[in-house]
């Protein structure tokens, strides 16, 4: 078992990729405990992390309260002396053009995909550095390393994520706190059938769908279990082809991607 007796504790792991995290990492050892809003879904998985030894222990918060986040904290880390893995996964997606988004939603996108995973991090952090030892993994996408049209702040979020978690990776590099950035795409969840239109509505579509083209969410969780054990990958593309291959030409030829870029806002609004 490669994360046996590794407490992990993973937010947004009600569904989707965190709900993959859950049952792979169990399965692999580790003492999970689960976090997202939804406190009946949370126990459905945990009902699921059942072919591992370790513990999994359900603790509901909404990633954007100060007042549920601080009593979040306060429970794991009074219940496990030792927190090895925080996992920041929670987040929620757009699909609306900027023109059409209200700064309210610019807003509570920023709440929940960046300011929500930095402010549980800075809580967490004494404890890890307490104990010189600790791992974070930050859930990111594609749209942290370029521009997808139609996810301007979620774009925004997740590149701020990316700045925000590559400085800590330096600032507590003696404190042997790893950091890994998981650059997703592709993979099966429920990111964008609770994404947010300008409005604010939840736009009830699965941009990649639960069937199909997408990379099932324990497929995207055992490249995870990897990057825990090896602890110096600082980033990992975890990705189906195509977005896969929008990273590259991004990298070669910029404005071949935009026109990429340009061609799938077409065919997005068609």
């Amino acid at each position: 078992m490669k994360l046996k007796n590794q407490t992990i504790w993973i937010t947004g792991a009600s569904s989707g990729v965190g709900e993959g995290m859950a049952t792979v990492f169990h399965r692999e050892g580790a003492n999970v405990i689960l976090s997202a809003r939804r406190e009946d879904e949370l126990r459905r998985v945990a009902a699921d992390c059942n072919t591992g030894p370790g513990s999994v222990t359900v603790v509901p918060f909404d990633i954007t309260s100060a007042e549920e986040r601080q009593a979040a904290v306060n429970k794991v880390l009074t219940e496990f002396p030792r927190l090895d893995v925080l996992v920041n996964n929670a987040g929620v997606g757009q699909k609306s053009l900027a023109k059409d988004t209200s700064l309210e939603v610019d807003r509570r996108i920023m709440e929940i995909d960046f300011f929500g995973p930095i402010a549980l991090t800075k809580l967490v952090m004494p404890r890890m550095i307490e104990q010189q030892s600790g791992h974070m993994i930050v859930t990111s996408s594609v749209a942290g390393k370029h521009a997808v049209p139609m996810h301007t702040a979620y774009c925004a979020a997740k590149h701020a994520l990316h700045g925000w978690y590559d400085t800590l990776r330096v600032e507590h590099f003696h404190d042997n706190i790893a950091v890994t950035l998981l650059v997703i795409a592709g993979v099966r969840s429920n990111v964008f059938k609770h994404a947010l239109a300008g409005d604010g509505t939840e736009i009830n579509d699965n941009e990649w769908g639960q069937d199909g083209v997408g990379m099932p969410a324990v497929e995207c969780a055992e490249r995870v279990v990897e990057a825990i054990v090896n602890r110096d990958e600082e980033e990992v593309v975890i990705s189906i082809p195509e977005a896969r291959q929008a990273l590259d030409i991004r990298q070669q030829d910029p404005k071949a991607f935009t026109q990429r870029m340009v061609k799938y806002m077409e065919w997005q609004l068609s």
